[in-house]
């Protein structure tokens, strides 16, 4: 076939450029620092790809990103993709010596580090031996390099930028089953992604969409940040998360599209602004990472904002399953709703032996598509394990009905195996919330002579001593079979969270997890 004729999909180093041929005056990007149009985003990847090639950075080579939400971090991700060079988010609230292992394991050489984060870059520049960029700072000496002359009136062609199957993102994992291992992304896979994302949910330019999630997950950047731009829409980025803020922003920049995690969800609905917001301009409510009580559920609804959910991982970058719009209803009737698979991904769940299982019962995620990370990096034995019969294997609990509709019940890793029977921690998880003084839990195991395991619930009652152990004992009694009870309750005022607003089970497992007596 002939490059005239050869398929290529239009990697991220060709979005802004095309943009700005397309809609340049339109408006792209809306931050602290003011507006960008499309073209004056185009300005800001030269701007990048120059910053990136004063410190020896080019094709293949890893560079590592720590700072807050910024105009700049994506610069410099589009300007990855117009080089061939691979961006690595790292997690502000890492210690330097996690940062030190993530940057040794990528062979990152240069961070370019956010002026929150300076003293996290000094002690990473002394740890791990990496060249620390400031940004601002010494970034906009570099790309003051970048030429000030006009933009080329035509992008450069698909077929002399970076392959489809190229690595642009290297995204770290959350490290829950063990060391953190870094997913390699590709153009494709993030075009698929954003293609998922448009048509799950009607993106249009006419959108304004709020990213508030971190751009250091792979959350922040793919829902709904770079299907917002490549549908020629308008992204809000403030620096990082402020309730009332948010609040304020949704109102006055005319939101529609936004994407929350339960813990920012909590925290809008108890804000004191909360009574007198205006969210009419959203025309929905998504939420990720976990599932979200239905009780705040209710408080969009009771607004009039649809709220609804998905599944996804950091290896589907990161959309997997979403509720198309016509199903919101269906969302927020059902705790753990995922929807359908997205447009670009096959699904399949799957009992222990690889069979699919029947509607309604529980089996394991697996998936095949081309917004599927590319491998592990460097972990070759990794790869190859997740992806075992041509699949990639989640991890991940669900069950399905009859219509398709996924219900998510956990990792596979956290279920429980107590006494022969399978406990699934989010179904009991779900049913101690609907105790009205409950705000939070989460249900563990716990190693029993007996039993070889049993459930144990941490809960964060709405006010210190609103609820006892022995109440939520007798409230469970006829909602949830005898085993699947709880053997032990222990309160805290909180649960703790990792940076996504999961509950940071590894904590709560050392803290709360040891045999009795131990």
């Amino acid at each position: 076939m002939s490059d005239a004729r050869a398929r290529h999909i239009p990697g991220i180093g060709y979005w802004m450029d095309k943009a700005a041929l397309m809609h340049p005056d339109r408006t792209a990007l809306v931050t602290p620092e003011g507006s960008r149009s499309y073209r004056e985003m185009a300005v800001g990847v030269e701007r990048a790809v120059a910053a990136l090639e004063g410190t020896g950075v080019g094709a293949g080579d890893r560079f590592g990103i720590l700072m807050w939400n910024d105009a700049r971090f994506l610069d410099l991700l589009f300007a990855a993709g117009r080089m061939g060079a691979i961006a690595v988010p790292l997690n502000w609230r890492l210690t330097a010596a996690e940062l030190a292992f993530q940057t040794a394991d990528a062979g990152v050489e240069v961070v370019f580090v956010g002026p929150e984060q300076e003293e996290l870059g000094e002690a990473l520049s002394e740890t791990a031996g990496c060249r620390v960029v400031g940004v601002p700072g010494e970034y906009e000496t570099l790309a003051d390099s970048a030429s000030e002359g006009e933009l080329p009136h035509r992008p450069t062609p698909m077929a002399q930028l970076p392959g489809d199957d190229e690595p642009v993102l290297m995204v770290y994992t959350s490290g829950t089953t063990g060391r953190p291992k870094g997913a390699l992304l590709t153009h494709r896979n993030l075009f698929w992604n954003a293609i998922n994302d448009i048509l799950a949910v009607g993106l249009t330019w006419r959108d304004t969409s709020l990213t508030i999630l971190p751009l250091m997950h792979v959350g922040g950047i793919g829902l709904f940040t770079l299907p917002t731009l490549l549908a020629g829409g308008r992204v809000i980025m403030p620096r990082r998360f402020d309730p009332e803020e948010t609040l304020a922003v949704i109102r006055d920049e005319g939101v529609n599209v936004m994407l929350g995690v339960p813990a920012i969800h909590t925290m809008l609905v108890n804000s004191p602004d909360w009574p007198d917001a205006d969210l009419s301009s959203l025309r929905f409510m998504y939420n990720g990472g976990d599932a979200c009580p239905l009780e705040i559920v209710e408080r969009f609804r009771e607004k009039g904002v649809p709220f609804a959910g998905g599944y996804g991982l950091t290896e589907t970058a990161p959309t997997a399953f979403l509720t198309e719009l016509d199903q919101l209803d269906r969302a927020a009737s059902a705790s753990g709703f995922a929807g359908k698979p997205s447009f670009s991904l096959d699904a399949r769940i799957v009992g222990p032996a690889g069979e699919d299982v029947a509607p309604g019962e529980v089996g394991e995620i697996v998936l095949q598509g081309p917004n599927l990370f590319r491998e592990y990096w460097g972990r070759p034995q990794e790869t190859e394990e997740a992806f075992a019969g041509g699949w990639f294997r989640t991890g991940d609990l669900a069950s399905w009905d009859a219509e398709g509709f996924t219900f998510i019940a956990g990792r596979k890793k956290q279920m429980l195996k107590s006494g022969g029977e399978n406990i699934y921690p989010a179904e009991v998880e779900q049913a101690i919330l609907e105790h009205p003084e409950v705000a939070e839990v989460c249900v563990i195991g716990r190693p029993h002579p007996k039993w070889s395991e049993v459930p144990v619930a941490i809960v964060a009652p709405r006010e210190a001593g609103a609820v006892t152990a022995d109440q939520l004992r007798d409230f469970l009694e006829t909602r949830l079979a005898r085993f699947k009870v709880p053997a032990d309750f222990a309160f805290v005022d909180a649960i703790p969270r990792t940076s996504i607003g999961k509950p940071d089970r590894p904590l709560l497992e050392r803290t709360f997890g040891r045999p009795e007596g131990a």
